[in-house]
């Protein structure tokens, strides 16, 4: 109960590192004066050469530098809590500094019988410098003046903390994936504990002074990045949440007095106090930039809670409410842009009800503008949820900060739903920040332009077009896009894009119930929504010729497409095979593989030793491998993955590595990666063999 673990995570701070392990060094040497223990762990996760220098220059304090190369600092933290000798762990970046009583005030605490193993401990302060100068005011999860919801909107709790590492084997630490837009670890690691009851409190009078960063250098303010699903924002879990805080015994604050534009901001507890200048004076010999909180007027530094957005919980629950179980189709329309937009919409809900077993939920969003949109015959019809964003912003008063990620947070508890766009501005807005998101994580993303002929001034039109742009310029999906036959020839010619003309029975649809509304007909027929949504045929798998392998090898096919599974036949003995369908290998290698395999039992994975690959302007880059480290070099297969180059990856395994045969190549990465987390899984070369990236398959 006297020794603890810090781990620190660093990446490229560089000298910027220097300040952090001076301040660490002071309150390990206090913690340890007063007879504790702390073991200090650096993970160096794709650090580069000067941070690495400036860690090795305090081999006094640190106990292990640990090189990783996950590119992901929710895995790194993860890998650094796997290492840790001690159950309770505190967690740090390379570029903060942590109040002198840090360590010591936990062990006190726990001394007292004051440290649950439960809860999760923050710094009762939040000091930022740097770019920004300011104090917040850690607030407890269990205070009466907080509410779970709150966390839809706002940040609230740091991964920079100390707890039991326990709680990670029923609640894994997040990832970040930039390229899919689903990050922010800390804060859905938040939603997901703090749902589960986990508490959320702080050691009295502990101090973070957090360097602020522009969003280029930090991670936590990647632009176009949300934080994660989490059971938090289940309807049923509102809904239970609701009916246990109705029961706490202290006074519930439901909602603000009065609705302001920032959601009634409360003030803390005033002034800093003195333990706060004490330690400026301490840390200030570490990093000046921590000085300037002397420079700050009298009364304007204040210690304030967290922003407490009680309009946010009421949009929260208005934005997720009569959400059911279903996968859901998100439809955005526009009502002042759309001719006879209440038989369109219904069509479209019509075409939703009857898509895939009538198993999905149509969601509505939509810019009513000055209409009165009444949502009791959609609902009934087809259980429809109506999101009016006119009076979501009337009602509700979210900033666009706020107003755009609690829109998003319906879709992203829903990810993999289908996503129609019919011109609408409120899509275009949502889609210009997190593009990345809606690329990435949904089971399609099509846009439905009604304009009959090119306007320059049609809002749709410009809204599609810049969604294309975005599209592009991610390089993942391309945007899907519809319109009426006549128009869809000319915008494919001006946009440089792939139009598609709209089927013939929703063009027959359309025009009997904008043409013909007010005739004797009342309806239209539908049309079948699978025609919108069904993606481009895929190109003819090519069957793999009997000499692949060479002679002696039988195989059978078990998956093909962007990674081919096939078990390998050779001396009646069973192998098996992953490989990307860009990477070519010479098929000797194959027996010799397989041989090399059957005469080493302790070997369990065989990858070629030279690999060459294909960067994005279409150079080669040859590498050679060492699999003394399997892990390291699986990690950098995944992390290349992402950054445009293609690494050849093909491996023949004495068993299956995983359950289900990954379908990309950084799945595949990753299950190798944790295949080789069994230190007896060996891997080993055969000879100098080699792995070519073809960029198409072979």
């Amino acid at each position: 109960m006297t020794r603890a673990t810090a781990i620190v995570n660093i990446h490229k701070e560089g000298l910027l590192l220097a300040p952090t392990l001076n301040s660490l060094r002071l309150a390990k040497t206090n913690a340890v004066a007063a007879g504790y223990d702390i073991e200090l762990l650096v993970i160096a996760d794709n650090a580069d050469q000067i941070t690495v220098n400036v860690a090795k220059q305090y081999l006094d304090v640190i106990d292990r530098i640990i090189p990783v190369e996950f590119a992901d600092l929710g895995a790194s933290r993860e890998y650094g809590i796997a290492q840790a000798q001690n159950d309770w762990v505190f967690l740090h970046d390379g570029d903060d500094l942590f109040s002198s009583n840090w360590f010591t005030k936990f062990f006190e605490m726990q001394a007292n019988g004051e440290i649950d193993p439960r809860t999760i401990y923050h710094t009762s302060l939040f000091a930022r410098f740097g770019m920004e100068i300011d104090i917040r005011q850690m607030i407890d999860s269990w205070d009466a003046r907080f509410h779970p919801l709150f966390l839809a909107s706002e940040w609230y709790f740091s991964n920079k903390s100390v707890l039991n590492r326990k709680i990670f084997d029923d609640f894994p630490m997040p990832y970040n994936n930039k390229r899919i837009g689903i990050g922010n670890e800390d804060w859905t690691w938040s939603c997901h504990t703090i749902n589960a009851g986990i508490r959320h409190s702080y050691l009295p009078e502990t101090i973070c002074f957090y360097r602020t960063k522009s969003a280029e250098t930090s991670l936590g303010l990647t632009p176009g990045m949300i934080h994660d699903a989490s059971p938090l924002f289940d309807p049923e879990n509102i809904l239970r949440h609701e009916i246990q805080r109705a029961g706490r015994p202290e006074r519930i604050r439901a909602f603000a007095d009065s609705m302001t534009a920032k959601g009634d901001p409360v003030i803390g507890d005033g002034l800093p106090p003195g333990w706060f200048w004490h330690e400026v004076t301490l840390q200030g010999t570490f990093e000046s930039l921590i000085s300037d909180y002397r420079a700050v007027p009298h009364g304007v530094l204040r210690c304030q809670l967290p922003n407490l957005h009680y309009n946010v919980v009421s949009a929260t629950q208005f934005l997720m409410r009569d959400l059911d179980e279903r996968p859901k189709i998100f439809i955005f329309a526009t009502m002042e842009n759309l001719c006879a937009a209440d038989k369109i919409v219904e069509l479209f809900l019509k075409a939703a009800h009857d898509h895939n077993n009538q198993s999905h939920q149509p969601v509505l969003v939509v810019d009513e503008g000055a209409h009165v949109f009444s949502d009791f015959g959609l609902m009934g019809r087809f259980g429809a949820k109506i999101i009016c964003i006119s009076h979501f912003q009337r009602f509700y008063k979210t900033e666009e900060y706020y107003h755009n990620r609690l829109l998003m947070r319906p879709l992203v508890q829903f990810k993999g739903s289908i996503i129609l766009d019919l011109g609408s501005d409120v899509f275009a807005q949502l889609f210009q920040e997190f593009h990345r998101v809606f690329l990435e994580n949904f089971e399609s993303v099509t846009a439905v332009l009604f304009d009959a002929y090119q306007d320059v001034m049609s809002p749709a039109l410009n809204n599609t077009a810049q969604n294309i742009t975005l599209s592009k310029a991610h390089k993942g999906r391309e945007l899907q896009v519809f319109a009426q036959p006549d128009l869809a020839d000319t915008l494919q010619q001006n946009l440089d894009q792939n139009i598609q003309p709209w089927p013939n029975e929703l063009t027959d649809s359309i025009n009997a119930t904008t043409r013909h509304r007010y005739r004797s007909i009342t309806h239209a027929d539908g049309f079948e929504l699978n025609q919108l949504l069904a993606p481009p045929p895929p190109a003819p798998v090519i069957p793999l010729p009997a000499e692949t392998f060479g002679k002696g090898v039988s195989f059978q096919v078990e998956q093909s497409g962007e990674v081919d599974f096939l078990i390998l036949k050779h001396s009646k003995v069973k192998s098996y095979l992953y490989r990307t369908n860009d990477t070519w290998m010479p098929k000797d290698w194959y027996p010799e593989a397989l041989k090399f395999l059957h005469n080493n039992k302790h070997i369990w994975i065989v990858p070629p030793q030279i690999s060459v690959s294909k960067n994005q302007t279409g150079q080669y880059i040859s590498r050679w491998n060492t699999f003394s480290a399997p892990q390291d070099i699986f990690s950098v297969w995944y992390d290349r993955c992402f950054t445009g180059e293609t690494t050849p990856i093909a491996v023949i395994t004495r068993e299956p590595i995983c359950k289900t045969p990954p379908k990309t190549a950084a799945e595949l990465a990753k299950a190798l990666y944790y295949y080789c987390v069994d230190p007896d899984k060996k891997v080993s070369t055969c000879g100098e063999t080699l792995a070519i990236a073809t960029g198409k398959s072979p």
